[in-house]
């Protein structure tokens, strides 16, 4: 059973993981491939291996999902958005 989480609201949404590496995808930092997702340095990992940036591009696809890392808003915390304030008070 899951523990509960009413508490808390997710600030961001999953775009899923890479199949290769399991990093976290975000936007901009995949391919999707016969129903697969990829993270663009498997990507070019995998179609090209002797790209001379290679290294650089896996860096910054983990350092990316590390910023986008879902990060979650309690009450405790700190009030969550209740949705938009009227025009007129």
């Amino acid at each position: 059973m899951p523990e509960d989480r009413s508490g808390e609201m997710a600030k961001f949404h999953g775009f899923r993981s890479c199949v290769t590496c399991k990093v976290n995808c975000t936007p901009g930092n995949f391919v999707d491939f016969e129903s697969k997702r990829y993270c663009t340095a498997c990507w070019i990992g995998e179609h090209n291996p002797e790209h001379p940036e290679l290294e650089l591009i896996r860096q910054q696809v983990i350092d990316s999902a590390e910023e986008w890392k879902c990060a979650k808003w309690s009450r405790e915390e700190g009030p969550l958005p209740d949705g938009p304030k009227p025009a007129r008070d």
